[in-house]
């Protein structure tokens, strides 16, 4: 029985924040002191606006699943002008125009969109200038320390994969990010406070080498079982990557230096929630999605069926999500 009443706590910054406001807390210099017994797993949209070791849930801010306010306004907007481009960039109707949308990480990231491609290619709902690529890259050569360093042989490795395809950097205005690093610390909240910021220097890599990327898609990750993952595949880092995806939205939403995303200041895409993934064995109050570890290969990656169900909700995601549809689907 999953446990979400908090008794109580007390916290203690070196840095002072309010817990809400994550994006002010640096992990390093961090200490605190919380009594209370929401230690539990639950899924983020399922703990809503109740609580894990002091910090509230939900996938966006004051524990709501949903965007709202003038981030839920540029969202829809941003979405809105989404456009086909040449290899130039430059809006085109022509054949040569496309709505390029990647997808960049690890192998679990390239399965999924790589699955996604063919339900976006026999759906006849799609927008029909879409076109899906997967720039993923298994064996632990595109985490996030990879992905966030512009230097990195990473991105001669996605540059080949799209000059293969006939596409440019100038064309990617969609991204879907989904994978990890090996950061040691496994406690919480150090752990997802530092992806955060790992995460953060992607998005602004992502600024630099898409310079027409619009937003980034978030899924968070997949529950994982056994001990013979890595550190960072096993529980509960792939729970505290979802709430490192969290914090960076919210970062975003409060307009923290280094996550702007319009004005004369922009050096980011805007990060969004696709459809969350992180689930354990008991159906979501929210959307009854689960995840039990006969539906993966290997406790890491999904088998084939699974496989199919996690893009199946990923598109069913872009099919109905308000902002999304925008550019997902034909007009």
């Amino acid at each position: 029985m999953r446990i979400i009443a908090v008794i109580s706590f007390i916290a203690f910054f070196v840095i002072g924040c309010s817990k809400e406001n994550t994006s002010k807390t640096q992990a390093q210099n961090q200490s605190e002191i919380v009594t209370d017994n929401s230690t539990v797993s639950v899924p983020l949209n399922d703990l809503g606006a109740g609580m894990y070791k002091g910090y509230t849930g939900g996938l966006y801010p004051g524990g709501l699943n949903h965007p709202t306010g003038s981030y839920a306004v540029d969202l829809y907007k941003i979405c809105s002008n989404i456009m086909p481009l040449d290899t130039f960039g430059n809006p085109s109707s022509k054949e040569n125009g496309r709505i390029l949308f990647v997808s960049i990480g690890w192998s679990t990231c390239g399965k999924n969109m790589r699955v996604l491609e063919t339900k976006t290619a026999e759906n006849p709902l799609t927008n029909p200038k879409l076109f899906l690529l997967t720039l993923n890259s298994g064996g632990g050569l595109a985490r996030l320390n990879n992905v966030a360093n512009p230097n990195d042989p990473y991105w001669n490795y996605a540059s080949t994969l799209l000059k293969d395809s006939n596409a440019s950097f100038r064309q990617v205005q969609i991204i879907y990010l989904e994978t990890e690093d090996s950061i040691k610390n496994v406690n919480f909240p150090a752990r997802p406070l530092l992806v955060k910021q790992e995460l953060e220097s992607c998005f602004r890599v992502f600024k630099q080498k898409f310079p027409n990327v619009k937003v980034v898609y978030l899924l968070a990750r997949t529950s994982t079982f056994g001990d013979n993952q890595h550190i960072f595949n096993r529980e509960p880092c792939p729970y505290y990557f979802g709430w490192a995806c969290k914090w960076a939205i919210e970062d975003q939403i409060n307009g923290v230096p280094g996550t702007e995303y319009k004005g004369a200041n922009k050096v980011s895409p805007l990060i969004t929630w696709g459809f969350y993934q992180w689930a354990d064995s008991l159906p979501r109050k929210t959307d009854n999605f689960y995840w039990r570890s006969y539906e993966t290969a290997d406790g890491l990656h999904a088998n084939p069926v699974a496989q199919d169900t996690l893009a199946t909700r990923f598109q069913n995601f872009l099919l109905t999500d308000k902002a999304a549809k925008k550019w997902y689907t034909k007009n």
